[in-house]
């Protein structure tokens, strides 16, 4: 009877040291909501990061670091956390299942194997586990800006027009001219053909008879040309001419005399180029909006810090 007694004791001095030990790995770092983020989560986030500053540094600059990398950890995890408990209130959410199908995609696509990607992960210094993270958060926002956010944008004409004014170079934007081309040798001729132009109101028939260029048979047609593609001397004859012609340039071969038979506006975008704008604004009010979706977030789900470091 007293060896059962004794087995039970030291039973029981066993089981309670080690929950103990298990609480002392476990301590809880934060509590976020409904989910509460313990140590060992934090260690295993990043293990091989974790064993590297022990393995590296000493000391005060040790317990530098593991502060540095406890606090940065548990940074990313409660705004994770944050992030998808209140995606949840929106009715977006996301499976395990599908970050696991999310990997799979990317292993096929770079074809490469688990293994492979664990290594290329880790040359940037990154787990697995922090990349299933990343897939988690990226596919969250990405359901949020489309079914939440965006639909709340609304852009109008006006607004467009200001962002094809203020981006235009970005956006390759450029007004266009529709040009005609005569060319001729003297003044004599540049006298003779302009007459006839003013003759007979058609700059295609006068540049047929009187133009030197290879075009001429078709009247010096070049065609629409985005005013950034003309040289400094022919943009500061046409600019400002919708229709009609410009004044003459002299070179040293004789007079150049341009067209301007029609003209667009680089402001005046089609269909698919306006869908691309109207998407780029969107994309951006939909981060600024996040960011503030975020931080009210915060503070509505109850987040609790445990420890310091």
């Amino acid at each position: 009877m007293k060896n059962l007694k004794l087995l039970i004791l030291i039973t029981l001095l066993s089981v309670t040291a080690t929950s103990v030990n298990a609480e002392i790995i476990n301590k809880v770092y934060a509590v976020v909501g409904d989910k509460i983020i313990t140590q060992y989560e934090l260690e295993t986030l990043n293990p091989k990061r974790l064993q590297l500053i022990y393995e590296k540094y000493y000391g005060e600059e040790r317990t530098e670091k593991l502060e540095k990398y406890y606090l940065s950890a548990l940074d990313l995890l409660i705004n994770n956390y944050v992030i998808e408990q209140a995606a949840a209130r929106e009715g977006v959410r996301v499976s395990s299942k599908e970050i696991s199908g999310a990997i799979d995609d990317i292993m096929q696509k770079n074809n490469v194997d688990e293994e492979k990607l664990r290594d290329l992960l880790a040359a940037s210094n990154q787990t697995l586990e922090q990349y299933k993270w990343q897939i988690k958060i990226d596919i969250l926002k990405a359901r949020l800006m489309s079914t939440v956010f965006r639909p709340k944008i609304i852009i109008t004409e006006d607004d467009i027009k200001e962002y094809v004014k203020n981006n235009s170079e970005a956006l390759e934007l450029s007004d266009m001219y529709e040009l005609r081309i005569m060319t001729v040798d003297t003044d004599a001729e540049l006298k003779e053909a302009m007459a006839d132009f003013e003759k007979n109101g058609s700059f295609r028939d006068t540049a047929m008879k009187f133009s030197k260029s290879k075009n001429a048979d078709g009247g010096g047609y070049l065609g629409w040309i985005e005013l950034a593609f003309l040289d400094a001397e022919i943009r500061d004859v046409i600019s400002g001419i919708k229709k009609g012609i410009a004044k003459p340039i002299k070179g040293d071969s004789g007079y150049r005399v341009f067209y301007v038979e029609g003209f667009k506006n680089k402001g005046d975008i089609d269909k698919d180029k306006k869908d691309k704008i109207v998407t780029a604004m969107q994309e951006k009010q939909s981060v600024e909006i996040f960011k503030n979706w975020l931080i009210e977030k915060k503070k509505e789900i109850l987040i609790q810090k445990k420890y310091a470091n």
